[in-house]
């Protein structure tokens, strides 16, 4: 048997024996209320469910998929299969039958956790090319007609509950620190999703080192709101909130977030900046409708607050004047998005995309301590982070202690450590290039270190574009100048082997549409709207305006407004909402053609 804290039951288990009476997780039910599961609660169903999954003939060894968002019964999945030594393979909710059968038929399940009839269908329809499923277990058997093939969450656990109490407890197999604990398939932005295979210590080490420089502890609520598939939330969301002893509320889907922040007034959130930027827009949008002045009273406020935060932040003299300013905009302005968060949210930790600057600092200006973080799925998958103590803006924090952090040729970011990845599953050769012989993960990412050792991100070398005069951009940072914009929701630049950089510009649908309303403009329909020439020269002052001090090779001299936005069911972004270029740009290659 392993020493408790190396494997991620018995880290768990551990936990559980001294926060026994503590509420772990907490949903809504069918009322509409939060209820709790205890830790004792949970050990004992993950126990349960652990028992009917050996007495299906599921071993350590074994894949096990889970093709759900979030909530209890994935918490009770990973655990069990943890407990069996068995390997978890997520699959986002978002994936469509064909991209998640690919994923079970290479990675070679032998059970599958579906939830409710729409994901079970995508599963159902898919069997017969699925050799090595032999059991679909449905966590909510809502609208799934009677006779079809499946098993009931509630029904294994059951079965497990009486094994247990009617036999011997099952002889649970030793697990190792070094056995896979999941089998992850990344988003594939650049080509074909590959299985990175992350060990109990990849996972451990990472929970562990975020519990530590969070300063995550039992008295923290986690808002849980981000698909457990993603290791960000998996790892962060909740090996480190569980492993504290932090009780775990999840929110019942997007739309409620707002509702759910004021019911459980969480401590900690983590957020990628997608989310953060569309409540940003979502202020935006309803302050264009408030009185002048209470519009004026939050823009001066904005503006106070800002300019206070930062002369904090660097330790300068802040003036008396603008100290009792400060007093006021705080209590008027300040105050009030701090009551919508909760009122006592003290982290929010970002990850999954470079985070926009001036949005950081908007919202540290409200008081709402919001951290940047990087990592990678290859690395369980954080690198380094920001802290309230040491949050350099613009900048993804210091490594953290556990691991080594290099600058490489082309400035690509490179890191070794106990959480680096075991490799691609059954791809020695896409192994061998990330991960070099002296144990170096080559993350694909540019960055340098500042003055103060804390990391910045410059750039993906894969993301590179090359002019034909052999200018290197990194498009990232120019996307997120001309996304600013209010009147822009997306923007993804062209340009390689091409003597200008150019690009395919998804407009903000409602800032269009108002703008419209506002000037008299009319059109059969909303792509036709986009082809005026007001709207037209409207974007072209928005990208002007965001990149008139780049240098002239950096700047977009075309552009194509494109209707329809890029999501993850058009398979356009990845379930982490970032962009697949190779993806768009095959499908708008006539636009983009046309633009040369």
């Amino acid at each position: 048997m392993t020493e408790p804290e190396t494997t991620l039951y018995a880290a768990f288990s551990a936990t559980a024996s001294r926060y026994a009476d503590k509420p772990a997780l907490m949903y809504k039910s069918d009322s509409g209320k939060y209820v709790d599961i205890t830790f004792r609660g949970l050990d004992a169903t993950v126990i349960n469910l652990a028992a009917a999954l050996a007495g299906l003939g599921i071993e350590k060894g074994d894949r096990i998929a889970i093709f759900a968002y979030h909530g209890p019964e994935w918490v009770i999945a990973d655990l069990a299969a943890a407990r069996l030594g068995a390997t978890v393979v997520p699959l986002y909710h978002t994936l469509t039958a064909e991209a998640a059968g690919h994923i079970l038929r290479v990675s070679g399940c032998r059970l599958a956790f579906a939830e409710g009839s729409r994901l079970f269908s995508r599963v159902d329809g898919i069997r017969a090319d699925l050799p090595d499923l032999e059991t679909v277990v449905v966590f909510d058997e809502a609208g799934i007609e009677p006779g079809v093939d499946h098993l009931a969450f509630e029904d294994l656990l059951a079965a497990g509950a009486e094994a247990l109490r009617d036999g011997p407890v099952p002889d649970w197999p030793a697990i190792s620190p070094d056995d896979i604990a999941t089998l992850i398939f990344t988003s594939g932005t650049t080509g074909d999703p590959k299985g990175v295979m992350l060990s109990h210590e990849n996972i451990l080490t990472t929970a562990f080192a975020g519990i530590r420089r969070f300063g995550i502890n039992a008295d923290d609520v986690f808002l849980s709101f981000l698909p457990v598939s993603h290791v960000f939330e998996k790892t962060c969301g909740f090996y480190s909130m569980l492993l504290a002893g932090v009780t775990i509320a999840y929110a019942q889907d997007l739309t409620t977030i707002t509702r759910d922040i004021r019911e459980i007034r969480p401590t900690i959130v983590i957020v990628v900046p997608r989310i953060v930027q569309g409540a940003y827009e979502t202020v935006q949008r309803k302050l264009r409708k408030a009185p002048p002045f209470k519009r004026e009273l939050i823009a001066r406020g904005a503006r106070v607050l800002t300019r206070h935060a930062s002369l904090k932040r660097h330790g300068r003299r802040i003036p008396l004047g603008l100290r009792l300013r400060y007093l006021f905009y705080d209590r008027v302005v300040a105050a009030k998005f701090r009551k919508v968060a909760g009122g006592r949210l003290r982290a929010m930790v970002s990850g999954g995309a470079p985070l926009d600057k001036h949005l950081a600092e908007i919202v540290l200006a409200m008081g709402l301590n919001i951290f940047e973080g990087y990592g990678l799925t290859e690395a369980a998958p954080l690198v380094s982070a920001n802290t309230a103590e040491d949050n350099a803006v613009g900048t993804v924090g210091k490594p953290f202690d556990h691991l080594e952090v290099r600058i490489g040729e082309d400035d690509e970011i490179l890191v070794r450590g106990p959480n680096v990845m075991k490799g691609y599953y059954k791809d020695p050769e896409a192994t061998a290039q990330a991960i070099d012989p002296d144990g170096w993960l080559h993350t694909g990412d540019q960055g340098k270190f500042d003055a103060d050792g804390n990391l910045i991100i410059t750039g993906r070398l894969k993301e590179i574009i090359v002019t034909s005069h052999g200018k290197n951009i990194a498009p990232f940072p120019i996307e997120s100048r001309v996304r600013a914009s209010r009147y822009i929701h997306q923007c993804m630049l062209c340009g390689d082997n091409e003597k200008s950089i150019t690009a395919l510009v998804v407009p903000d649908r409602k800032s269009i549409e108002q703008f419209a309303r506002e000037k008299g403009l009319e059109a059969d329909d909303y792509a036709t709207l986009l082809t005026t020439t007001p709207i037209k020269n409207l974007i072209t002052r928005e990208i002007e305006d965001a990149t008139g001090n780049l240098a002239e090779h950096e700047k977009v001299a075309r552009f194509t407004l494109i209707p329809e936005p890029f999501t993850v069911e058009n398979d356009l972004l990845t379930p982490t909402l970032k962009i697949r270029r190779p993806k768009i740009a095959r499908h708008y290659s006539a636009e983009i053609a046309a633009m040369y």
